[in-house]
Formats: C-alpha cells, sequence, structure tokens
C-alpha cells in the first residue's frame, strides 16, 4: 500500500516532489513502534496526533481496516500540506503537518473528500463500501480530535 500511495500512479498527482516513503514520520513512526508523545496536548503537532489516533487504533481493528485508516491518514496529511501550502511562492512545498497544530484539521474535512478524494477517483478506493467507510473514518477521526481536546470544532451530523 505504502508503494501504491508514493510510488504508483498516484504519486504525481499528490506529491509536487516525491519522496521516500520511509521518510514519512508517521510511516516510519508505526514501523519503529518506539515514538512515545512526551509533550502536553496543546503543543503536538498535526503529524504527531496523527500517529498517536493510528497507534491507538492499530491493535483495535483487523489489518484490512487499519490499511484503509492508514490510507485516510496518509491521504488526509497530504491534503491539509496541500492546501496549506497551494499558495506559496516556493518551489518545493515543504509539509506544515510536522509544524503546526492539529485544531484546523476538521475544517478540511469537506475539501477532503469532494475537491481531493473524489476527482482522483478516490486514489484507488474502488469498492463502494470503502468509499462510504473514509465518510465514517472522517467522522470518527473528527470526533476523536474533539473527545481528546485536540480541537474546539465539533462536528455535527445532519440527521
Amino acid at each position: 500500500m505504502f508503494h501504491f500511495l508514493y510510488e504508483g500512479q498516484y504519486a504525481n498527482k499528490l506529491f509536487s516532489h516525491p519522496t521516500a516513503y520511509e521518510e514519512n514520520p508517521i510511516l516510519k513512526n508505526l514501523v519503529d513502534n518506539s515514538y512515545v508523545p512526551d509533550k502536553p496536548k496543546n503543543e503536538k503537532t498535526c503529524d504527531e496526533v496523527f500517529y498517536e489516533y493510528l497507534h491507538i487504533f492499530q491493535s483495535k481493528t483487523n489489518k484490512k481496516y487499519f490499511s484503509l485508516l492508514l490510507k485516510f491518514v496518509l491521504l488526509f496529511r497530504e491534503c491539509y500540506d496541500i492546501s496549506k501550502t497551494k499558495d506559496s511562492k516556493d518551489e518545493v512545498k515543504k509539509a506544515v503537518t510536522d509544524t503546526i497544530s492539529p485544531e484546523g484539521l476538521p475544517d478540511l474535512c469537506n475539501e477532503f473528500y469532494g475537491e481531493f478524494m473524489e476527482p482522483n477517483n478516490f486514489f484507488g478506493i474502488d469498492e463502494p463500501d470503502e468509499k462510504n467507510e473514509i465518510i465514517e473514518i472522517i467522522q470518527h477521526f473528527c470526533i476523536w480530535l474533539f473527545k481528546n481536546e485536540y480541537t474546539k470544532s465539533k462536528l455535527s451530523l445532519a440527521s
């Protein structure tokens, strides 16, 4: 799955400067399983919160579902970085998720699904159930952010 995102047909759509997936701090920490964030919640970066979310749920889900969670986090991270640097004059866009607070993450959810995922055929998430599951994961992630006090934005779901 890592090769699929970072070196496959979608790499050029996702990354202005594709790098090896081993350089992604979230993946590195998951593989090493040695990172223990010791910062107060209000000082954590988006990447640290993404890692914490995956770390918590990797032992609570099956392999197939965790792969979908991981794909969501990696794509959402890239979408956030692209969104935050799209007006940048720099030729090489830099990751901002390793420096900024997760407070603004819920604000990107609609853009992520409608303007990032949908036009790109959901980056290979082909099954209708998986597309619906992405919506569920977005909702779960936003609720988790709020409950863990990483954001003040509370998700309200229309009934």
